[in-house]
């Protein structure tokens, strides 16, 4: 009974610790974000990397396909200028829309509405159908493909019902870090793409 009881404080104490460190990591890369410069320069730069990715086989991705896109906040990577390229080389563009503990897929559009956050978000029908890639926001990468998000889990359980989605982390170079704390049910992307160069992940 005894060692039930410290196993299952030292297993607290562990989790607690992971807590700790994408808190502080959280706290640190909003920190640098915003201090972030040149952010015209790199946008441009990201979207030249991001159409150059787009020609590697494992995107498996061109015109005519159908991309998720989140619309990019604060200091984010923008991507609105991204969203235009993709829209008129033919694609289909999606963004996110929090319904509940869900997030879905709504046509990008004209007409937008804003979040509890303050976040855009698409107004129209939920779209149920395919997915070829998903760009996702983030906090901190690594070259692993692990990614921290802000800690909603919104983006976690999307990928689990786009299993065969390429998953693009799109962001500043800065952003990748060697090792980035990690759970279980923590999804792995499948690209990196930044202002400076393109990783692939073998997820």
């Amino acid at each position: 009974m005894i060692q039930n009881k410290l196993r299952f404080v030292e297993m607290d104490c562990e989790e607690q610790s992971l807590q700790d460190k994408k808190k502080n990591l959280r706290r640190y890369m909003k920190e640098k974000r915003s201090q972030n410069d040149n952010r015209d320069m790199k946008e441009r730069l990201l979207i030249d990397n991001f159409e150059t990715a787009l020609l590697l086989k494992t995107t498996g991705a061109g015109a005519g396909r159908n991309f998720f896109v989140y619309l990019s906040f604060s200091s984010e990577a923008p991507t609105d200028e991204l969203i235009a390229s993709l829209k008129s080389s033919g694609n289909a563009v999606y963004c996110p829309r929090i319904e509940g503990k869900e997030m879905a897929a709504v046509l990008h559009g004209e007409d937008f509405a804003l979040s509890p956050f303050g976040i855009r978000e698409p107004v129209g029908d939920t779209y149920e159908g395919e997915i070829d890639v998903i760009i996702m926001p983030l906090l901190a990468v690594d070259e692993r493909g692990n990614r921290l998000g802000y800690g909603g889990g919104y983006y976690d359980r999307f990928l689990q019902r786009y299993q065969d989605a390429t998953r693009v982390a799109y962001c500043y170079d800065f952003q990748i870090v060697k090792e980035v704390p990690t759970e279980p049910w923590d999804e792995k992307v499948d690209l990196i793409v930044t202002d400076k160069r393109i990783i692939q992940v073998d997820r």
